[in-house]
């Protein structure tokens, strides 16, 4: 095979990928990757019996016959098809991770594909954490290269980049030589798609799982040496020129091994859109009068970037699906019902009578001199009072602990035929572990 250019973006992250050691890499990022590894765990537990994950299992049952286990669930798949239900799973409640700077949800495409990978396939724990984290570091990466431009123009962004942390996680694992993942590189860009015209149905977290099982696809292609454009990312009519809003950044590659990306990587604590959470955090903070009677609610005034108002402004979501999109819904079940778990973002509580009267009296406002992590409320009350909170600032990061009792709400809501005590103590030592599919196997229902 030719040698690669080091001057070509493609291919330097081609040839990083290959060459990057484990050993190489700081006990901090280890730690934060191994997080995010727990956290799509937990999100896919929790989304496994889903009724939208039913339907989605009924639908693809002709086409995906194979040996590859589903995590949280008793039936098998293809490799491919299983990466396609885990990414559907793992984001059908809105719950899983989010990269703030560029609004992608790294965990989702690429865990999902290497657990399919490796649970026909013997892989280590140190060996799937590192792939993990390199196929989180070129999505980031990608994205931000092609940030901001690309999500608002209406591209589902945890899709169109998603696909190329799958394919250099998978590619990884099957230790591709570095023109073969420049070619998984190309043949993930031809294939990248996805529009933010999904978001509020099921479609919008089947962008993610196709993105997942594509990814893994693209590795198996260039893996059995089937040629792509293996510059793709700056080629002409490539992903950058036709998809991103600027010339591809330099930056892309700068710092690769030493600044981490996906390090940054955060964690929903409540299960709904990334753009709602600082309005969330607002009305769950009024710590005097954390609930309130609908009838002594005047009038509810919200003030949110303008992206925030475009993508959310749902005053009346017709399920549960839409629900976790809307702002209005998520200042109504916060200030009546003093929280925001996976119970108050369901078809009930979206047509809940109370809760709809409460979003009549909500007006959203756009503030271009506001952040996307930045939110405003202002609670006009029938007495008279006026209460005023205001959120700068990305969420501080999830605590460990607040990760694990996540993690057992999920495994509780989703999986309860699952033991939390022994998950949880597996992936204590999972870097250890000699094949990951042993946790997967834990994970599976006999029904």
């Amino acid at each position: 095979m030719k040698m690669l250019d080091d001057t070509s973006p493609t291919h330097a992250l081609a040839q990083w990928v290959v060459d990057s050691q484990w050993a190489d890499i700081d006990v901090i990022t280890k730690k934060s990757v191994a997080h995010s590894w727990m956290n799509w765990l937990a999100c896919a537990l929790g989304g496994a019996s889903s009724p939208a994950s039913d339907r989605l299992i009924r639908a693809l049952a002709p086409f995906g016959h194979g040996d590859a286990p589903l995590v949280g669930r008793a039936e098998k798949f293809d490799p491919a098809n299983a990466a396609l239900i885990h990414a559907f799973t793992s984001n059908i409640l809105d719950f899983d991770d989010t990269h703030w700077p560029t609004g992608i949800h790294p965990a989702g495409t690429v865990a999902s594909a290497l657990v399919a990978w490796s649970s026909e396939t013997i892989v280590s724990g140190e060996d799937f954490l590192h792939a993990f984290l390199l196929g989180m570091e070129v999505e980031c990466r990608i994205g931000l290269a092609v940030s901001p431009g690309h999500y608002e123009r209406g591209w589902h962004i945890t899709a169109t980049c998603g696909v190329f942390g799958a394919a250099i996680a998978v590619g990884r694992l099957m230790r591709l030589e570095p023109q073969q993942m420049a070619w998984a590189l190309g043949h993930a860009a031809t294939q990248s798609g996805g529009l933010v015209a999904s978001l509020g149905t099921m479609a919008k977290s089947l962008n993610i799982a196709h993105a997942a099982r594509n990814g893994l696809v693209a590795s198996q292609l260039a893996r059995h040496c089937i040629t792509a454009n293996d510059r793709v990312l700056e080629a002409r009519f490539g992903f950058s020129e036709v998809m991103g809003s600027r010339p591809l950044d330099e930056g892309l590659c700068a710092g690769l091994g030493q600044n981490w990306i996906a390090s940054h990587n955060t964690f929903k604590p409540y299960p709904c859109g990334f753009l709602l959470h600082p309005t969330l955090d607002a009305c769950l903070t009024i710590a005097d009068a954390p609930i309130f009677a609908m009838e002594d609610i005047e009038q509810i005034t919200v003030t949110v970037h303008p992206l925030s108002k475009l993508r959310a402004d749902r005053i009346h979501p017709v399920d549960g699906l839409e629900a976790k999109l809307s702002l209005q819904h998520a200042v109504a079940i916060a200030l009546l019902w003093g929280e925001a778990g996976v119970r108050t973002f369901t078809d009930d509580a979206a047509n809940d009578l109370v809760v709809r009267a409460c979003r009549e009296k909500i007006r959203l406002i756009a503030d271009e001199h506001l952040n996307t992590d930045e939110a405003r409320v202002v609670i006009h009350l029938q007495s008279g009072r006026v209460i005023t909170r205001k959120i700068s600032g990305a969420q501080p990061p999830m605590s460990s602990q607040a990760l694990e009792h996540k993690f057992r709400e999920l495994v509780a809501f989703g999986a309860p035929h699952c033991n939390s005590d022994k998950l949880l103590e597996t992936l204590v030592r999972f870097p250890q572990m000699a094949n990951v599919a042993d946790l997967i196997a834990m994970t599976v229902s006999q029904s």
